[in-house]
């Protein structure tokens, strides 16, 4: 075998053999590997070579080294880690928690070491929780035991001002569970973002796992947000590679009841803008550089007074805005095009956990009857110039790109249209309403 023109070297030979007989299943997890000086003495070299090859496994997580007895293929029990368990309700038993009964019923011991500590959070968890710069949070650190091997580590942190003085702040684990207990605080969590990254494990995340060379993590950061968007709790799990299955359940989220859109009123502006900012966490999250600045309250605001501000609400709850105007913006439009009958879609924002409905799409359909019912022709946006996923997107859904236009100061620019009778019929079907003066 050759790589790059190149003959493989002899310790890299030796390394193949083992692998694929690890592979293959001839040597199988916990068995003993031949000796160094067994494995010198087969391919007529030295012990050092075939340390050297030894180490290339050592390295790929294939097998550890227990020295003086020598080097074992790598046992794998892996515990299998469910995410969508977050939200499950407790155990009965006062003593067990989520870990710890799934353990139980798979016929492994598990335990947990527990500590609570007020620190200043990392960067990641400050943007997730949405923290000004200077505030704390109060930390719950678990490491988990299966077997007597630490298996994970399950770091929650939550903003000192929601839970001081709280259950919370013990370092003992509570019965009922933490959502509980922010729930109980007035802080119920509906909703929550999964992200999960795989790297290597830092020095710190190697010590408090036990991790021998070669072991990749999975890095699963779970927020929790309430109802109204705000973000109470993030938990930051890192799962050695070789200790899990990450196994997800999924299913497409079916809506309850119909969605309505209604013209949104003064007591909305806090909806509002917490839709933009999640929106804005969201892309920011991806590497994506739309909407990274503070929200122009004063222009919601005045959207909402002119009545141009609208809510979807499904099941009960927001899940989407849309600003609709006849206001033509001179930095993009022709003094032509803005004498033109169109209506302008602006600050077009769908909650996350429904973004799988096709909202979208339903939206801009209801937006182009909107524009007929008021004589207008066509439907026009501006997009954010560096943002293609989002133009492609547009474009999908019938809009043609009209120009691009670089306005000084300014990074949206991509202008679209469509006819306002445009309809591309997927999504919900959107019911209008009125808002009444209690809402």
């Amino acid at each position: 075998m050759a790589v790059s023109g190149r003959a493989r070297a002899l310790y890299q030979r030796i390394a193949d053999k083992l692998r694929a007989q690890i592979t293959d299943g001839t040597l199988g997890p916990g068995d003993r590997l031949p000796t160094e000086a067994e494995i010198a003495s087969e391919w007529n070299t030295t012990r050092s070579t075939a340390v050297q090859g030894l180490k290339v496994l050592v390295n790929e997580g294939l097998i550890i080294s227990d020295r003086p007895r020598g080097y074992f293929v790598r046992s794998r029990r892996p515990m299998v880690y469910r995410p969508q368990s977050e939200f499950q309700k407790r155990p009965l038993s006062p003593e067990m928690d989520q870990f710890l009964t799934q353990m139980s019923e798979d016929g492994r011991e598990a335990s947990q070491h527990i500590e609570v500590k007020v620190e200043t959070p990392s960067r990641h968890v400050r943007e997730r929780l949405r923290l000004r710069e200077g505030e704390l949070v109060v930390v719950r650190r678990r490491v988990r035991f299966v077997d007597g091997i630490p298996y994970n580590t399950n770091d929650s942190h939550f903003p000192l001002a929601l839970v001081q003085n709280s259950e919370i702040m013990n370092p003992d684990d509570i019965a009922r569970g933490a959502n509980v207990v922010l729930a109980e605080l007035g802080h119920e969590q509906v909703r929550a973002i999964d992200e999960l990254h795989v790297r290597m494990p830092t020095p710190e995340e190697a010590d408090r796992l036990q991790l021998g060379p070669g072991t990749p993590v999975a890095v699963h950061l779970c927020t929790g947000y309430t109802e109204d968007g705000r973000p109470v709790r993030t938990v930051v799990n890192v799962l050695p590679g070789d200790r899990h299955v990450i196994t997800y359940e999924r299913s497409r989220r079916q809506l309850e009841s119909t969605p309505t859109v209604r013209p949104a009123i003064t007591a909305d502006l806090r909806t509002v803008i917490d839709l933009w900012e999640h929106a804005a966490t969201w892309l920011n999250e991806r590497g994506i550089d739309q909407w990274q600045y503070p929200p122009r309250e004063d222009r919601i605001k005045a959207n909402i007074e002119a009545g141009e501000c609208w809510i979807v609400e499904a099941d009960g709850a927001p899940v989407a805005t849309i600003t609709i105007d006849e206001h033509a913006d001179p930095d993009f439009w022709t003094p032509t095009e803005a004498s033109e009958p169109a209506l302008y879609v602006h600050r077009m924002v769908v909650r996350r956990d429904v973004a799988g409905l096709d909202l979208g799409s339903a939206m801009l359909d209801w937006a182009g009857q909107e524009a007929m019912q008021q004589g207008k022709q066509l439907l026009r946006l501006d997009a954010w110039r560096t943002n293609e996923g989002l133009q492609r997107y547009y474009a999908d859904r019938g809009f043609t790109h009209v120009r691009t236009v670089e306005a000084a100061d300014r990074s949206s620019g991509t202008l679209f249209q469509r006819p306002a009778s445009y309809s591309r019929g997927t999504g919900p079907k959107l019911e209008s309403r009125q808002s009444d003066s209690t809402h």
